[in-house]
Protein backbone atom coordinates (compact mmCIF):
# COMPACT_ATOMS: atom_id res chain seq x y z
CA UNK A 1 0.00 0.00 0.00
CA UNK A 2 1.38 3.42 -1.05
CA UNK A 3 0.58 6.47 -0.09
CA UNK A 4 0.12 9.15 -3.05
CA UNK A 5 -1.03 12.10 -5.27
CA UNK A 6 -2.56 11.42 -8.99
CA UNK A 7 -4.17 14.68 -11.08
CA UNK A 8 -7.71 15.05 -11.81
CA UNK A 9 -7.85 14.07 -14.82
CA UNK A 10 -5.88 11.22 -14.22
CA UNK A 11 -8.07 9.19 -11.44
CA UNK A 12 -10.95 10.19 -13.95
CA UNK A 13 -9.40 8.76 -17.14
CA UNK A 14 -8.58 5.50 -15.43
CA UNK A 15 -10.91 4.94 -12.87
CA UNK A 16 -13.56 2.10 -12.55
CA UNK A 17 -16.30 1.18 -9.74
CA UNK A 18 -17.21 -2.43 -9.51
CA UNK A 19 -20.74 -1.93 -8.98
CA UNK A 20 -22.52 -4.74 -7.27
CA UNK A 21 -25.14 -6.10 -9.94
CA UNK A 22 -28.55 -7.95 -8.23
CA UNK A 23 -28.92 -10.05 -11.43
CA UNK A 24 -25.58 -11.50 -12.13
CA UNK A 25 -24.17 -11.24 -8.52
CA UNK A 26 -21.12 -9.63 -9.31
CA UNK A 27 -19.41 -6.66 -8.06
CA UNK A 28 -20.00 -5.19 -4.47
CA UNK A 29 -20.23 -1.86 -4.43
CA UNK A 30 -23.32 0.88 -3.98
CA UNK A 31 -24.66 2.46 -6.80
CA UNK A 32 -23.84 6.14 -6.89
CA UNK A 33 -26.52 8.49 -5.53
CA UNK A 34 -26.64 11.41 -7.91
CA UNK A 35 -27.00 13.99 -5.09
CA UNK A 36 -23.69 12.92 -2.61
CA UNK A 37 -22.00 13.50 -6.26
CA UNK A 38 -23.11 16.84 -6.45
CA UNK A 39 -22.57 17.79 -2.96
CA UNK A 40 -18.92 16.42 -3.81
CA UNK A 41 -18.41 18.58 -6.40
CA UNK A 42 -19.66 21.72 -4.45
CA UNK A 43 -17.44 20.68 -1.64
CA UNK A 44 -13.98 20.36 -3.89
CA UNK A 45 -15.46 23.55 -5.44
CA UNK A 46 -16.01 25.80 -2.34
CA UNK A 47 -12.94 24.79 -0.97
CA UNK A 48 -10.68 25.18 -3.86
CA UNK A 49 -9.86 21.82 -4.20
CA UNK A 50 -9.05 20.94 -0.75
CA UNK A 51 -10.07 17.46 0.67
CA UNK A 52 -7.91 15.83 2.77
CA UNK A 53 -9.85 12.22 2.33
CA UNK A 54 -7.43 10.04 0.17
CA UNK A 55 -9.31 7.93 -2.63
CA UNK A 56 -8.86 4.47 -1.72
CA UNK A 57 -7.71 2.41 -5.16
CA UNK A 58 -6.85 -0.70 -5.99
CA UNK A 59 -4.74 -1.81 -9.43
CA UNK A 60 -5.76 -5.46 -8.91
CA UNK A 61 -3.40 -8.59 -9.87
CA UNK A 62 -3.86 -9.50 -13.00
CA UNK A 63 -2.36 -5.48 -14.29
CA UNK A 64 0.52 -6.20 -11.49
CA UNK A 65 1.10 -9.69 -13.54
CA UNK A 66 0.87 -7.97 -16.91
CA UNK A 67 3.26 -5.85 -15.51
CA UNK A 68 1.16 -3.10 -16.49
CA UNK A 69 2.67 -0.78 -13.77
CA UNK A 70 5.85 0.64 -12.90
CA UNK A 71 7.32 1.87 -9.77
CA UNK A 72 10.78 3.86 -9.77
CA UNK A 73 11.85 5.11 -6.25
CA UNK A 74 14.38 8.12 -6.01
CA UNK A 75 16.50 6.74 -4.07
CA UNK A 76 17.14 2.80 -2.45
CA UNK A 77 15.26 0.95 -5.08
CA UNK A 78 16.49 -2.19 -3.78
CA UNK A 79 15.03 -1.19 -0.03
CA UNK A 80 11.98 -0.74 -1.43
CA UNK A 81 11.61 -4.00 -3.24
CA UNK A 82 12.93 -6.16 -0.87
CA UNK A 83 10.01 -4.42 1.01
CA UNK A 84 7.80 -5.93 -1.38
CA UNK A 85 9.02 -9.16 -1.32
CA UNK A 86 9.32 -9.67 2.36
CA UNK A 87 5.91 -7.66 3.32
CA UNK A 88 8.09 -5.37 5.03
CA UNK A 89 7.98 -1.23 5.18
CA UNK A 90 10.05 1.41 3.43
CA UNK A 91 9.67 5.49 3.55
CA UNK A 92 10.77 7.37 0.71
CA UNK A 93 9.62 9.05 -2.56
CA UNK A 94 9.07 8.10 -5.61
CA UNK A 95 6.66 7.64 -8.91
CA UNK A 96 3.98 5.45 -10.50
CA UNK A 97 3.82 5.01 -14.05
CA UNK A 98 1.21 2.65 -15.77
CA UNK A 99 0.10 1.80 -19.56
CA UNK A 100 -2.62 4.22 -20.82
CA UNK A 101 -5.67 0.94 -20.66
CA UNK A 102 -4.58 0.58 -16.72
CA UNK A 103 -7.88 0.58 -14.82
CA UNK A 104 -7.75 2.07 -11.00
CA UNK A 105 -10.42 0.38 -9.19
CA UNK A 106 -11.93 3.06 -6.52
CA UNK A 107 -13.31 0.81 -3.84
CA UNK A 108 -13.68 3.75 -1.27
CA UNK A 109 -14.46 7.08 -2.61
CA UNK A 110 -16.76 6.90 -5.15
CA UNK A 111 -18.78 10.07 -4.87
CA UNK A 112 -15.74 11.84 -4.60
CA UNK A 113 -13.89 10.76 -7.41
CA UNK A 114 -17.86 11.30 -9.48
CA UNK A 115 -17.67 14.85 -7.61
CA UNK A 116 -13.96 15.55 -9.36
CA UNK A 117 -15.31 14.38 -12.81
CA UNK A 118 -18.45 16.67 -12.17
CA UNK A 119 -15.69 19.77 -11.56
CA UNK A 120 -13.72 18.23 -14.45
CA UNK A 121 -16.61 18.41 -16.95
CA UNK A 122 -18.04 21.75 -15.41
CA UNK A 123 -15.18 24.51 -14.40
CA UNK A 124 -11.76 24.47 -15.88
CA UNK A 125 -8.32 24.80 -13.85
CA UNK A 126 -9.34 21.17 -11.84
CA UNK A 127 -7.52 18.61 -14.62
CA UNK A 128 -3.57 19.38 -12.72
CA UNK A 129 -5.05 19.19 -9.30
CA UNK A 130 -3.18 16.46 -7.11
CA UNK A 131 -5.93 14.35 -5.86
CA UNK A 132 -4.26 12.49 -2.44
CA UNK A 133 -4.67 8.54 -2.68
CA UNK A 134 -4.28 5.11 -0.87
CA UNK A 135 -3.45 3.04 -3.31
CA UNK A 136 -2.84 -0.99 -2.67
CA UNK A 137 -1.09 -2.99 -5.24
CA UNK A 138 -1.76 -6.63 -6.69
CA UNK A 139 -5.08 -7.17 -4.73
CA UNK A 140 -7.43 -9.53 -6.93
CA UNK A 141 -11.53 -8.38 -6.67
CA UNK A 142 -12.16 -10.65 -3.96
CA UNK A 143 -9.28 -9.21 -1.31
CA UNK A 144 -10.89 -5.80 -3.07
CA UNK A 145 -13.96 -6.46 -1.71
CA UNK A 146 -12.88 -7.46 2.14
CA UNK A 147 -11.26 -3.98 1.89
CA UNK A 148 -14.27 -2.38 1.39
CA UNK A 149 -16.29 -3.91 4.04
CA UNK A 150 -13.48 -2.93 6.62
CA UNK A 151 -14.26 0.45 5.39
CA UNK A 152 -17.49 0.34 5.40
CA UNK A 153 -18.28 -1.05 8.77
CA UNK A 154 -15.64 -0.95 11.12
CA UNK A 155 -15.30 2.93 10.50
CA UNK A 156 -17.28 4.74 13.46
CA UNK A 157 -19.23 8.17 12.69
CA UNK A 158 -18.81 10.73 15.08
CA UNK A 159 -21.70 10.91 17.14
CA UNK A 160 -24.94 13.10 16.50
CA UNK A 161 -24.29 14.69 20.11
CA UNK A 162 -20.68 15.91 19.05
CA UNK A 163 -20.99 16.42 15.58
CA UNK A 164 -24.18 19.27 15.83
CA UNK A 165 -22.15 20.50 19.07
CA UNK A 166 -19.57 21.31 16.88
CA UNK A 167 -21.20 22.45 13.74
CA UNK A 168 -22.91 25.14 16.27
CA UNK A 169 -19.63 26.05 17.30
CA UNK A 170 -18.71 26.28 13.99
CA UNK A 171 -21.77 28.29 12.94
CA UNK A 172 -20.95 30.86 15.55
CA UNK A 173 -18.19 32.82 13.76
CA UNK A 174 -18.94 31.50 10.54
CA UNK A 175 -21.62 33.57 8.86
CA UNK A 176 -21.56 32.02 5.14
CA UNK A 177 -21.83 28.65 6.94
CA UNK A 178 -24.54 29.99 8.21
CA UNK A 179 -26.09 31.30 5.16
CA UNK A 180 -25.41 27.85 3.97
CA UNK A 181 -27.39 26.29 6.65
CA UNK A 182 -30.35 28.43 6.31
CA UNK A 183 -30.42 27.70 2.55
CA UNK A 184 -30.82 23.95 2.86
CA UNK A 185 -33.27 24.49 6.04
CA UNK A 186 -30.78 23.11 8.33
CA UNK A 187 -29.93 25.94 10.71
CA UNK A 188 -33.03 24.72 13.34
CA UNK A 189 -30.04 22.25 14.72
CA UNK A 190 -27.86 25.53 15.51
CA UNK A 191 -30.93 27.35 16.70
CA UNK A 192 -32.06 24.53 18.35
CA UNK A 193 -28.92 23.90 20.49
CA UNK A 194 -29.04 27.86 21.08
CA UNK A 195 -32.15 27.58 22.60
CA UNK A 196 -30.81 24.58 24.66
CA UNK A 197 -28.09 26.44 26.07
CA UNK A 198 -30.29 29.57 27.33
CA UNK A 199 -32.67 26.84 28.75
CA UNK A 200 -30.05 25.27 30.83
CA UNK A 201 -29.91 28.89 32.68
CA UNK A 202 -33.48 28.84 33.62
CA UNK A 203 -34.93 27.97 37.08
CA UNK A 204 -37.21 25.15 35.60
CA UNK A 205 -38.17 21.81 34.69
CA UNK A 206 -34.89 21.34 32.40
CA UNK A 207 -32.41 22.65 34.51
CA UNK A 208 -29.19 20.06 35.32
CA UNK A 209 -31.44 17.53 32.73
CA UNK A 210 -29.20 17.55 29.51
CA UNK A 211 -26.30 14.63 28.73
CA UNK A 212 -23.63 16.66 26.71
CA UNK A 213 -21.39 15.05 24.44
CA UNK A 214 -18.75 12.83 25.74
CA UNK A 215 -19.86 12.72 29.14
CA UNK A 216 -20.98 9.64 30.88
CA UNK A 217 -24.44 9.67 32.42
CA UNK A 218 -24.19 8.41 36.23
CA UNK A 219 -26.58 7.35 38.76
CA UNK A 220 -28.31 9.84 40.08
CA UNK A 221 -26.70 12.79 38.57
CA UNK A 222 -30.30 14.20 37.25
CA UNK A 223 -29.45 13.79 33.76
CA UNK A 224 -32.64 12.73 31.91
CA UNK A 225 -32.48 12.98 27.50
CA UNK A 226 -29.06 13.20 25.34
CA UNK A 227 -28.98 17.00 24.40
CA UNK A 228 -29.41 17.02 20.91
CA UNK A 229 -32.56 14.34 21.30
CA UNK A 230 -34.09 17.04 22.91
CA UNK A 231 -32.71 19.86 20.88
CA UNK A 232 -34.74 17.57 17.67
CA UNK A 233 -37.74 16.89 18.87
CA UNK A 234 -38.08 21.34 19.28
CA UNK A 235 -37.59 21.27 15.41
CA UNK A 236 -41.71 21.90 15.21
CA UNK A 237 -41.92 24.90 17.39
CA UNK A 238 -38.60 26.21 15.82
CA UNK A 239 -40.90 25.90 12.03
CA UNK A 240 -43.41 28.16 13.78
CA UNK A 241 -43.64 31.05 11.27
CA UNK A 242 -43.11 33.00 15.29
CA UNK A 243 -40.38 31.69 15.94
CA UNK A 244 -38.51 31.73 12.87
CA UNK A 245 -36.63 34.80 13.73
CA UNK A 246 -37.11 34.52 17.48
CA UNK A 247 -33.67 35.01 19.40
CA UNK A 248 -33.00 31.94 21.42
CA UNK A 249 -33.45 33.52 24.84
CA UNK A 250 -37.33 34.40 23.49
CA UNK A 251 -38.00 30.36 22.58
CA UNK A 252 -36.13 29.39 25.81
CA UNK A 253 -38.78 30.83 28.00
CA UNK A 254 -41.47 29.79 26.33
CA UNK A 255 -40.18 26.27 26.49
CA UNK A 256 -39.42 26.88 30.39
CA UNK A 257 -43.29 28.53 30.97
CA UNK A 258 -44.78 25.44 28.72
CA UNK A 259 -42.77 22.91 31.21
CA UNK A 260 -43.32 24.66 34.21
CA UNK A 261 -46.91 24.95 33.28
CA UNK A 262 -47.30 20.92 33.05
CA UNK A 263 -45.53 20.70 36.48
CA UNK A 264 -48.31 22.35 38.07
CA UNK A 265 -50.87 19.89 36.61
CA UNK A 266 -48.78 17.10 37.16
CA UNK A 267 -45.96 17.50 39.69
CA UNK A 268 -45.17 13.89 40.47
CA UNK A 269 -43.18 12.93 37.39
CA UNK A 270 -40.85 16.12 38.12
CA UNK A 271 -40.17 15.00 41.62
CA UNK A 272 -38.09 11.66 40.61
CA UNK A 273 -37.77 12.28 36.82
CA UNK A 274 -35.57 9.05 36.10
CA UNK A 275 -38.66 6.82 36.82
CA UNK A 276 -40.48 8.94 34.58
CA UNK A 277 -40.79 9.11 30.40
CA UNK A 278 -41.97 12.51 30.78
CA UNK A 279 -38.66 14.00 30.61
CA UNK A 280 -37.54 11.28 28.11
CA UNK A 281 -37.16 10.80 24.51
CA UNK A 282 -41.07 9.70 24.35
CA UNK A 283 -42.10 12.88 25.98
CA UNK A 284 -40.48 15.72 24.97
CA UNK A 285 -40.45 14.65 21.66
CA UNK A 286 -44.72 14.17 21.38
CA UNK A 287 -45.17 17.24 24.08
CA UNK A 288 -43.44 19.33 21.66
CA UNK A 289 -44.76 17.80 18.96
CA UNK A 290 -48.57 19.46 20.34
CA UNK A 291 -46.28 22.91 21.63
CA UNK A 292 -47.85 24.91 18.40
CA UNK A 293 -51.50 24.15 19.19
CA UNK A 294 -50.91 24.76 22.87
CA UNK A 295 -49.32 28.48 21.70
CA UNK A 296 -52.12 28.88 19.27
CA UNK A 297 -54.58 28.44 22.54
CA UNK A 298 -52.89 30.32 25.02
CA UNK A 299 -52.21 33.43 22.01
CA UNK A 300 -56.07 33.05 21.27
CA UNK A 301 -56.82 33.26 25.16
CA UNK A 302 -55.21 36.16 25.75
CA UNK A 303 -52.57 34.77 27.77
CA UNK A 304 -48.48 35.56 27.51
CA UNK A 305 -46.22 32.84 25.77
CA UNK A 306 -43.89 33.52 29.02
CA UNK A 307 -45.95 32.79 31.73
CA UNK A 308 -46.92 29.23 33.30
CA UNK A 309 -50.20 29.46 34.10
CA UNK A 310 -51.79 29.81 30.43
CA UNK A 311 -50.20 26.65 29.68
CA UNK A 312 -51.24 25.10 32.91
CA UNK A 313 -55.06 25.96 32.00
CA UNK A 314 -54.73 24.46 28.53
CA UNK A 315 -53.05 21.62 29.51
CA UNK A 316 -55.46 20.80 32.76
CA UNK A 317 -56.50 17.50 31.15
CA UNK A 318 -53.06 15.87 30.36
CA UNK A 319 -53.12 13.72 33.95
CA UNK A 320 -56.74 11.79 31.98
CA UNK A 321 -54.91 10.05 29.68
CA UNK A 322 -55.08 6.31 30.91
CA UNK A 323 -53.97 3.31 28.94
CA UNK A 324 -53.63 -0.11 29.63
CA UNK A 325 -50.75 -1.94 31.12
CA UNK A 326 -49.06 -5.10 31.68
CA UNK A 327 -46.75 -5.57 35.01
CA UNK A 328 -44.24 -7.52 35.41
CA UNK A 329 -46.62 -10.83 36.66
CA UNK A 330 -48.45 -10.55 33.44
CA UNK A 331 -51.16 -8.32 35.25
CA UNK A 332 -53.21 -5.96 33.13
CA UNK A 333 -54.36 -2.90 34.65
CA UNK A 334 -55.32 0.86 33.81
CA UNK A 335 -52.58 3.67 34.13
CA UNK A 336 -53.47 7.10 34.34
CA UNK A 337 -52.45 10.76 36.09
CA UNK A 338 -48.35 10.57 36.50
CA UNK A 339 -48.60 6.40 36.54
CA UNK A 340 -49.48 7.21 32.35
CA UNK A 341 -45.75 8.15 31.86
CA UNK A 342 -43.83 5.98 34.79
CA UNK A 343 -41.13 3.98 33.11
CA UNK A 344 -42.41 0.35 31.79
CA UNK A 345 -45.76 2.28 32.27
CA UNK A 346 -48.18 2.84 29.32
CA UNK A 347 -46.14 6.12 27.92
CA UNK A 348 -43.10 3.70 27.59
CA UNK A 349 -44.78 1.80 24.86
CA UNK A 350 -45.09 4.54 22.34
CA UNK A 351 -41.64 3.88 20.99
CA UNK A 352 -39.83 5.21 17.61
CA UNK A 353 -41.66 7.81 15.96
CA UNK A 354 -44.42 5.72 14.98
CA UNK A 355 -45.28 5.65 18.87
CA UNK A 356 -44.77 8.89 19.46
CA UNK A 357 -46.72 10.66 17.10
CA UNK A 358 -49.43 8.64 18.43
CA UNK A 359 -48.64 10.00 21.83
CA UNK A 360 -48.96 13.65 20.94
CA UNK A 361 -51.82 12.67 19.12
CA UNK A 362 -53.82 11.35 22.54
CA UNK A 363 -52.73 14.03 23.79
CA UNK A 364 -54.00 16.58 21.42
CA UNK A 365 -57.32 14.85 21.84
CA UNK A 366 -57.17 16.28 25.47
CA UNK A 367 -56.15 19.94 24.09
CA UNK A 368 -58.82 22.73 23.44
CA UNK A 369 -58.99 23.82 19.72
CA UNK A 370 -57.95 27.40 18.97
CA UNK A 371 -61.03 27.90 17.31
CA UNK A 372 -63.12 27.30 20.73
CA UNK A 373 -61.32 30.13 21.96
CA UNK A 374 -61.54 32.56 19.41
CA UNK A 375 -63.97 34.96 19.79
CA UNK A 376 -65.46 37.20 16.64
Amino acid sequence: MLQAFADAITIANHQNIDIYNPDSGEGYQRAPVTARVRKAARYYDDKQGRMPNPLLINIRKKDMDEQKVAVVVDVDQAGYENAVLQGGNWIGTGRIGFTDDLELWIYDGQHRAGGLNQLLGDHEGYENFPVPISLTLGLDPGEEMREFYEVNTNAAPVKTDLAWQLLTKMAEDDPELREMLAAEDRDWVTRAYAVVDELEKLDGPWRGCFQEANRRKTRGDGVTIPKPQFARSLKPVLDMPSFKRADAATVAVVINAYWTGIRMVMPEPFEEASDFVLQKGSGAVALHRVLPQVIEVVRSAGGRLGQPEGYAEVMRELPTLEGESVDNDGQRSIRSGADFWRVGSVASGFSGDAGRRRLSLLIQSRLPSPAETIQL
